[in-house]
This record gives C-alpha cells, structure tokens and sequence, in this order.
C-alpha cells in the first residue's frame, strides 16, 4: 500500500529512534533531515482557502498536527478576507516520509512550504503562475508575463499570526528572508492587537542560515508532539519561551497578569535563545540586513 512503510523501514526506526508506533497511527521519528513519517495525513488537494501547488504528487503528507493547523490558518485567512484567492501549498512529505528530492528536510512529515499571497498593482488578490522572489520592498516581476506582483502584507501576517497563537499547532520555526521577516513585522507593529502574537513572531519568523534565503515561500515547522518525541522524533533547535514552564509568570498564566506593553518587553530584553543544527539562531528583535 502507499502509505504502509515496508516491514524493515519500521524496525529500522525502531531500532535507531525508538518503540515502533501503533498500529495506522501518524508518527513522526528522527529529525526532519533525517528521519521517516509512519501512517501520516494526507493534505487535501484543495480545501477553504487552499490549494496544491503540485496536484497529483504524493509529496502532500504530514503531521495530524502539522496538517490541521495548515487547514485552519487556510480557513481563517479566506473568512477574514472575502474574495481571497487560495494559498497555494508546496511540499510536506511523501507518503513515509524519508529523502526528499527537492529538499534537505520535508521528511518526517513537520515541514511545508506555502506560497506567499500576493495582490496585482491594484490591490487585488491574485496569484501568479510560479515561485517568485520578493525583496524588502515587497514586489516582484514574473519574468513569463512581466506581470508586475505584489508581496500582501495584511494576508501574510494573518496567516503568520494565526500558526503562532493556535494552540495545537505548536510551531518551530516559520523560515524566510530577513527582509520580509522586517516588512511582516513593520505591518503587524501598526496593525496587531497581540502582544503574544508579536512576541511569537519576533522568535519563530526567522532566515535559515546555510539554506537559500525564502524569498519566494514560507517553509513551516512545527515541533515534534508528545506522541512523536515518545517514538523517537527529535527536535533540533530552541524550546520557545511561551512552552517553557518558566515563562507561565511573565504571561500571567499564574493569575499575576501583566499588561500587553509589560509582557512584550519582558520577552524581548530575554534570554537570546541558541538554536541547533541547520537553524538559525534565534533574533528576538527585528534585524534589517
């Protein structure tokens, strides 16, 4: 069948990362550069507000975890913003995960890449026909057309900031350039009623270093669950401040309480914490290179 690993893939697993997992239950093992997905979840082809970038390939294969929260920030974009095109999805995983063609990771079923939302010179939503690469100010000419697109920073954020505060999404990293990681947060510093989300956003929203800059898509990460971490999935990089127990007290969690104003510096002027492996290392403020 597709999705069954083969007999030995599983042994394999469970001797090199931990216990074999249950029966069709989804589980990620290893690392995402190095690891396997066993019974994954298949993204749709399309939903509300999304579609496959690549219909018919089996690259379309995640996380319970990774796949609903990708549903509901789909979801929540179109409802917010009637008349929205569907994001266009890139790759998760192939059906058990493992060596990925295109990428280095995408093989535990915890990465994917969406296409940015873009609107033409009139402001409308819109999409064009491939991967563009958008600048620090925001546009981008298809070089088929010479159709001139426009990086949407309302849409964009929305989408961003509803990953961050989901409460089952649990995410690692959102990958993409410094840059657009800048205008994001310049868009929500005017916009955005959280702190939270803003304080999420200043740890998560990051360029990867030794990769290519993600100028042309977001890539996102989420953590292993605690199912996963139980059959050998492994997270490389930070545990972020809002998952940490200690930081229960700065958000108010305790009953103590702090204002948004409060609760914003109090994360900022933090710890800088030190990611792993091929992450980059995590800049709590905004960096404009």
């Amino acid at each position: 069948m597709r999705r069954a690993l083969p007999a030995f893939a599983l042994l394999l697993a469970a001797g090199c990362y931990g216990a074999v997992p249950g029966p069709r239950e989804a589980t990620s093992i290893g690392t995402t550069s190095s690891g396997i997905l066993a019974h994954g979840v298949a993204l749709p082809e399309r939903g509300p507000g999304f579609v496959r970038a690549r219909p018919g390939e089996e690259t379309r294969w995640g996380t319970p975890g990774l796949v609903g929260a990708l549903q509901r920030a789909f979801a929540s974009v179109a409802r917010t913003f009637p008349g929205s095109v569907p994001a266009r999805v890139g790759d998760l995983s192939a059906p058990g995960g493992g060596r990925h063609t295109r990428h280095r990771s995408h093989r535990t079923g915890r990465d994917v890449d969406v296409i940015f939302y873009l609107t033409d010179p009139d402001g409308r939503a819109t999409t064009p026909r491939g991967w563009l690469a958008f600048g620090r100010y925001g546009h981008a000419i298809e070089e088929s057309s010479g159709d001139l697109f426009f990086f949407d920073d309302a849409r964009n954020w929305h989408f961003v900031r509803t990953l961050l505060l989901d409460p089952e999404a649990d995410v690692q990293w959102i990958f993409v350039s410094r840059g657009l990681k800048t205008r994001l947060l310049e868009y929500a510093l005017a916009h955005e009623t959280s702190a939270e989300a803003l304080v999420r956003a200043a740890y998560v929203v990051q360029q990867p270093e030794r990769a290519a800059p993600h100028d042309d898509h977001f890539h996102v990460r989420v953590f292993c669950s605690a199912h996963d971490r139980a059959s050998g999935c492994r997270d490389v990089g930070p545990r972020w401040p809002w998952l940490r127990p200690d930081v229960e007290a700065i958000a108010g969690r305790d009953g103590a309480g702090l204002d948004d104003a409060s609760l914003l510096a109090a994360l900022l002027d933090g710890d800088d914490p030190a990611a792993g492996g091929d992450a980059p290392r995590a800049r709590p403020l905004v960096s404009t290179r």
